[in-house]
């Protein structure tokens, strides 16, 4: 009876053991899932625009290009452009090139990015090759 009861007790530990190790696992991966890639802005950037699910962004360089940042993807550069300016707080760039169609429009007005309190000045949209992607900005 002892050795049933003492086999019973490390079985009953062993469980324990492997689900706190799995509570661990699951958060570790929680953590990496909601964390905002970090990438690094290039130089002369006026305008950073992101958005979350799927991560993003987008970088306008200023007299040089727009490059499109996906996750996990091949960055996208198209030439820069003089934005068309819609009215006093919406401009939107429109540009192209041999593989790629680009059109960003930003709006001045406050845009939360729905991972974390801070408000952003700017709301964008992003359009690029009918693939259509809405998140927030800032000026660099």
């Amino acid at each position: 009876m002892r050795i049933s009861s003492a086999i019973l007790f490390i079985l009953l530990l062993i469980s324990c053991n492997n689900k706190a190790g799995k509570k661990e696992n699951n958060t570790d991966s929680v953590k990496q899932i909601i964390q905002i890639p970090e990438t690094p802005v290039p130089a002369d950037t006026i305008f950073t625009g992101f958005g979350t699910e799927p991560f993003w962004s987008v970088y306008v360089i200023n007299n040089s290009k727009i490059v499109f940042h996906p996750a996990d993807e091949v960055d996208k550069e198209v030439p820069y452009v003089t934005p068309v300016v819609i009215n006093v707080n919406t401009k939107t760039y429109k540009s192209f090139s041999a593989t790629d169609t680009l059109e960003l429009t930003i709006i001045k007005k406050d845009c939360s990015d729905g991972m974390s309190d801070k408000t952003h000045s700017y709301e964008v949209t992003l359009l690029i090759n009918k693939t259509k992607y809405s998140g927030c900005g800032r000026t660099d």
